[in-house]
């Protein structure tokens, strides 16, 4: 899946002028999954702000402590600066929904754009909308390995424009047995103008695609005016 969606991203980038071997950075990178695809295409690096995600990412980019060609650091999306800036800035996977209420989308919009150079592109994929979000919706994944089992169940609830969503997971290893712990995430809903909106009071020029990288949730394409 990651490897199909940083293909996507890719095409997105060259698209508007983002050629390989360009400066690309992630915001929210989380474990570096979409880095792992990236740095084969671009001078890839990316930020988190949690600190344990990054340590997973570094375990993944820079396995058996050799040398790693992706720079990781820990940054906030409302308050990060990037020096020089970069030829492109992405944040996938929903990520921008945890920025919330509206004044920090713009406030984080506005880093976004002092973050790429005149001509430089953004890629963000929002959460899904509020016409499209499904209170009460259970959703279950799972994971069924030699030495590790996984489940994950989650029922979706909403206060307001923000998702409660509470993972509950079961992890199964001949090690330990079977443990039991909950994640919760929240997330705000927005709507694409919304989403449009923000960016381009941030100074870009932007617009919203439908064809996103997962269902129903689409994408935000915005570039720095070469001029400003």
């Amino acid at each position: 899946v990651y490897a199909a969606e940083s293909e996507r991203v890719r095409e997105l980038l060259e698209a508007r002028g983002i050629l390989p071997g360009a400066r690309v950075v992630e915001a929210a990178c989380g474990t570096g999954s979409y880095l792992q695809h990236l740095r084969h295409h671009y001078r890839a690096s990316g930020f988190d702000l949690n600190e344990a995600m990054l340590e997973q990412a570094r375990s993944k980019l820079c396995a058996g402590g050799r040398y790693c060609d992706v720079r990781l650091w820990q940054a906030d999306m409302t308050k990060f600066e990037l020096e020089p800036p970069a030829d492109a800035l992405v944040c996938l996977f929903s990520s921008i929904a945890y920025v919330f209420p509206m004044p920090r989308l713009v406030q984080a919009a506005r880093c976004f754009f002092r973050a790429v150079r005149p001509g430089g592109v953004v890629v963000v994929e929002p959460f899904v909308s509020p016409t499209t979000y499904r209170c009460g919706h259970a959703s279950m994944q799972t994971y069924d390995g030699d030495d590790l089992k996984l489940v994950r169940s989650c029922v979706g609830a909403l206060d307001g424009r923000r998702t409660l969503l509470d993972f509950h997971w079961l992890v199964t290893t001949p090690q330990v047995g079977v443990e039991h712990f909950v994640e919760r995430h929240e997330l705000w809903l927005y709507e694409p103008d919304e989403l449009v909106g923000a960016f381009t009071e941030a100074g870009f020029e932007a617009e919203f695609s439908e064809e996103g990288l997962m269902p129903e949730r689409g994408l935000v394409l915005a570039q720095r005016p070469p001029d400003s």
